[in-house]
């Protein structure tokens, strides 16, 4: 069977046979419809036309469905319900209400220093959303928000070059911090903080956190810069293992600092100034920008900031 070209088709015609399918009636249709009654009836003759069909039948009472219009009656109206939550603007989201499960891709990073903080506010305010956490990666992130496999990502700039269709909602602003073992000999502390020597920094023995395996990071490229290298004893592919490495003995490490603070919080290790700069870094919520209008996904976005300014 050969397709009619819809752009040769009024779909408002179909508004018109929903109401006089209702009302089997052409007077009372217009009425509803606010058409004249020549409006409406010219209306039902372009659906004749169109569907190839008489559609209704004049009777004493008005107007009786064809079985070829009972047939399409039911489809005709769900079309039109479809039609018309698609057209109907997204009322606030009610989280009490939602649900939902989220599917939110992060780094290990983000899931300590950002998601983490927000489960209490997004548990409180909504108790039957779950949320699904994913690892993701630069290569990947960008195809999984188009196809909506995620809702949401959270990750650092290292994520860069995104598509312009891939909007990045700043959270906040990260860097690097050292950790050693509270008591640490090469530690001195003034005030609340502690600090090592460049010296003590690089004839101590690291741990470094390197995903990939590599023996080297951003903090060897800065001390290359100033003609200085560090000795690598350990590394591991994620944070959590560190502060039971460095809490056992002399080894430090260089952690991102929101990572550190919350490390240091439940084991004996401190934190530590660097001696010497690092350049700072952002972390971003990153999602499909069609996505933007839908309140839930809104909700959880206000959410996750929200968290991070308490």
């Amino acid at each position: 069977m050969k397709m009619i070209d819809l752009t040769r088709f009024d779909l408002n015609l179909l508004v018109v046979m929903n109401e006089l399918m209702a009302e089997r009636h052409v007077g009372r249709a217009a009425e509803k419809l606010h058409l004249s009654q020549s409006a409406t009836s010219h209306a039902l003759g372009r659906l004749r036309t169109a569907l190839r069909d008489p559609l209704f039948i004049r009777n004493p009472k008005g107007i009786e469905p064809t079985p070829m219009a009972v047939e399409l009656a039911p489809r005709i109206a769900a079309l039109l319900r479809e039609a018309e939550a698609i057209a109907t603007p997204r009322g606030a989201c009610d989280p009490g209400r939602l649900a939902l499960s989220f599917r939110v891709g992060a780094t290990e990073h983000a899931l300590i220093a950002a998601l983490a903080p927000a489960l209490d506010l997004i548990g409180a305010a909504a108790p039957q959303v779950v949320l699904h956490f994913e690892s993701v990666n630069r290569s990947t992130v960008a195809a999984l928000l188009d196809a909506t496999s995620l809702d949401l990502a959270v990750c650092s700039a290292s994520f860069t070059n995104l598509p312009h269709r891939i909007e990045a909602i700043p959270l906040f602003q990260e860097r690097f911090v050292g950790i050693a073992r509270r008591g640490h000999p090469a530690l001195s502390r003034h005030g609340k903080r502690h600090f090592m020597s460049l010296d003590a920094f690089v004839d101590a023995r690291h741990v470094l956190v390197s995903p990939s395996g590599e023996a080297a990071g951003p903090v060897d490229e800065v001390l290359a810069r100033i003609g200085r290298r560090r000795q690598v004893a350990i590394t591991i592919p994620t944070f959590m293992p560190a502060p039971f490495f460095v809490g056992a003995g002399h080894l430090v490490a260089v952690v991102a600092e929101r990572v550190a603070q919350g490390l240091a919080a439940s084991t004996e290790i401190v934190t530590f100034e660097l001696p010497f700069d690092t350049a700072p870094w952002t972390v971003s919520i990153l999602r499909a920008v069609g996505r933007a209008p839908e309140p839930e996904i809104a909700w959880l976005v206000e959410c996750i900031v929200r968290s991070m300014q308490r």
